[in-house]
């Protein structure tokens, strides 16, 4: 027998009291509480009368590992697939679950999307506002490799095994186009994945051509997307590129930037990004100082972690016309860029040091922000944020690794966009 509700007693879910309410708001994840307030006007002013505190759609939010309150490392983060988040726009940091982080770390993003990983490679695209999850393709499709089973993050391509570095997520599943991830090895590899792909397709390496396929010095430490082609740099700052429509040729090398050098920075790091005007930026970190053991206590290794006391920061910004890099200063941004693992957006807005470089995966620190002080070199301020990770003696899978998210939620007119 079918049941038909009494309309005179049914009451909308917008409609609900406010004590109702009030009652499955303290009940919620500060991202689902981020839903809740999308869904009517209704909800979102009850949010807003209570001070429901919840990170603003748009604004740069760290996702970082978190500790427990009395300041020391949890029962397992990676296990309970707890995180904690940081919106830096508005001072305010909280501590979130997700199912899907179970075991997992993230390696790269974009936006709200997430790629994360277990210890074999196994690859997925989390949304972390709307918990939509999509399947990467196993490495193993690949001929000729196999999932090792014996190391974190690693595949094996006989004879050598290598470790995945990161993923760079240069579009997501939002986009009409589908995604499009980059993968990155320790041993210079280059692989990437779209949509409708089963598998992945590695690249050419820029050495593989030169009669030395067993070493390849090239050590990419980030990659993108700009007009058709991937991007790359190495660790000395050399710039390629392929075509992604015949990724089998060899890669074209483009002109290196003139970086000066500076007494005691003697390790450089570079990451990539695309101006407002969709130019081809390189990004060139300085720094000193003995890493020591700390970066290996991260499941996730990064070519970044090469010194543990950042100097400066030099900016270049590459000529088409002229195939030629030129040297920028962070007021030329004409806003504020947040790099890491996460693929690289700009933000403007009253709470965020204009103009500056916000980079998220330094050792030693959260967040380092790098900012032009009239004429000299950049200058540097680090942040660490309250709720994070310690690693123990003996504990090695223990942190993650900071990295910007960006929420996306659509907010009605009652909500404030940074």
């Amino acid at each position: 027998m079918s049941y038909t509700p009494n309309s005179a007693s049914s009451v909308q879910w917008s409609e609900l009291q406010h004590d109702a309410c009030s009652n499955v708001i303290d009940r919620l994840d500060v991202l689902d509480l981020q839903n809740f307030a999308a869904v009517c006007t209704s909800w979102s002013t009850i949010c807003l009368n209570l001070h429901a505190a919840r990170p603003k759609s748009g604004s740069p939010t760290l996702l970082t590992s978190r500790l427990d309150h009395d300041g020391g490392r949890t029962k397992d983060t990676l296990v309970e697939g707890t995180f904690a988040l940081h919106d830096v726009s508005e001072g305010t940091s909280f501590c979130v679950c997700n199912r899907s982080l179970v075991h997992r770390v993230w390696v790269g993003g974009k936006n709200d999307w997430l790629v994360i990983s277990d210890k074999r490679c196994s690859l997925q695209l989390l949304n972390l506002i709307t918990g939509e999850t999509l399947p990467l393709p196993s490495f193993s499709t690949v001929p000729g490799i196999e999932i090792d089973h014996y190391s974190d993050l690693s595949i094996a391509c006989q004879p050598y095994s290598r470790t995945l570095r990161r993923v760079v997520l240069c579009q997501t599943p939002s986009s009409s186009s589908g995604h499009f991830a980059i993968s990155l090895f320790d041993d210079g590899i280059l692989a990437f994945t779209t949509k409708g792909d089963n598998t992945w397709t590695f690249f050419n390496h820029p050495t593989s051509y030169c009669g030395s396929r067993s070493y390849f010095p090239e050590i990419f430490m980030d990659s993108l997307v700009h007009k058709g082609r991937v991007v790359a740099v190495d660790s000395e700052g050399f710039v390629f590129s392929w075509p992604i429509g015949d990724q089998d040729v060899n890669p074209v090398s483009i002109s290196s930037a003139d970086i000066p050098f500076v007494f005691g920075s003697r390790e450089r790091v570079f990451y990539l990004a695309k101006s407002p005007c969709d130019e081809l930026i390189l990004i060139c970190v300085r720094g000193h100082g003995p890493v020591f053991m700390r970066p290996y206590n991260r499941v996730l290794k990064s070519e970044h972690d090469r010194f543990e006391i950042p100097d400066s920061m030099i900016l270049f910004k590459y000529d088409d016309a002229r195939e030629t890099w030129r040297r920028i200063r962070t007021t030329d941004l004409g806003a504020s860029l947040f790099v890491g693992l996460n693929y690289p957006f700009y933000v403007t807005c009253n709470a965020i040091k204009p103009n500056s470089v916000y980079v998220a995966n330094m050792v030693g620190s959260d967040v380092t922000i790098f900012a032009m002080q009239a004429e000299s070199d950049v200058p540097i301020e680090k942040h660490n944020y309250p709720i994070k990770e310690q690693a123990r003696p003996g504990v090695r899978q223990s942190l993650r690794t900071p990295m910007w998210f960006r929420p996306t939620v659509p907010e009605n007119n009652n909500t404030h966009i940074c």
